[in-house]
């Protein structure tokens, strides 16, 4: 009997271990969704990478927006004492896109099933929180570029937090308990700035948000508050990402504390 219940405890302590496969994704107990479908470095076997194919094509990854999602993460588990719902890609971007529709993401049939597991995850908490939580909020982890130490909002204009704005204005999303109020309070650079209403077309080109809000923002009729959130390179690499990381989760937990309890 005691080599049987060994037998399986070691089953089950291996098959935790490779359940997240080409995917990353943890429930958690705070209404909070942190998805980051740009920072992974693995291969895909079975999938062959894509090619461009009429659509802005980027195939580079947001170089350690996994790593930044996870820090954020922890450190709200730290503040609160609860966890956010996760996803994190885990395949390189040359690959796979999961930030596009199915159509644009990827270009071999082998690389379907890896998409799919990444989106179903989303899903399901998407679907969980609605069930939990009177309110929630998911926020798409990326990277970028043009704009080197500054932080991008991207909501659509104001669509894909159509929910919170509804019920809470403005503040919630350029007020100071708003993230990107308490991200300007701690000196970054954002754009766009809190001086403009959320919904005035300018937030910057190409980083207004994109199939994830999307797709499960609040405009949706099964889903939740979500925005995108584009931090610049330089607040995310060496000794940066750290603190990037402690002052994110300090901004989504005041968040948090003033619009989701």
């Amino acid at each position: 009997m005691i080599r049987l219940l060994l037998t399986l405890l070691l089953a089950a302590t291996n098959a935790a271990a490779q359940v997240d496969g080409p995917v990353q994704a943890e429930s958690g107990g705070l209404p909070v969704i942190l998805t980051a479908p740009h920072g992974g470095l693995e291969d895909l076997p079975g999938c062959s990478e894509r090619s461009p194919a009429g659509v802005r094509f980027v195939n580079r990854p947001d170089i350690n927006t996994d790593r930044l999602t996870r820090a954020i993460a922890d450190e709200l588990r730290r503040l609160t004492g609860k966890s956010p719902y996760l996803v994190i890609a885990r395949f390189h971007r040359k690959y796979i896109d999961a930030n596009r529709r199915a159509e644009e993401a990827y270009g071999d049939p082998g690389c379907a099933a890896a998409y799919e597991a990444y989106h179903a995850a989303v899903r399901s908490h998407v679907a969980e929180l609605r069930a939990k939580f009177p309110h929630a909020m998911l926020f798409d982890i990326h990277g970028q570029t043009v704009f080197r130490d500054a932080i991008l909002r991207g909501t659509r204009y104001g669509s894909t937090v159509q929910a919170l704005l509804a019920r809470a204005g403005a503040p919630a999303i350029t007020g100071p308990d708003s993230v990107f109020g308490r991200f300007a309070a701690m000196g970054y650079a954002i754009l766009p700035g809190n001086n403009a209403a959320p919904t005035e077309r300018i937030e910057a080109k190409n980083y207004a948000g994109g199939h994830t809000v999307d797709l499960y923002g609040s405009h949706r009729e099964q889903g939740i508050d979500a925005m995108q959130l584009e931090f610049g390179r330089d607040l995310r690499n060496g000794p940066r990402l750290e603190q990037t990381a402690k002052d994110s989760a300090q901004a989504i937990a005041a968040f948090y504390e003033r619009f989701l309890r």
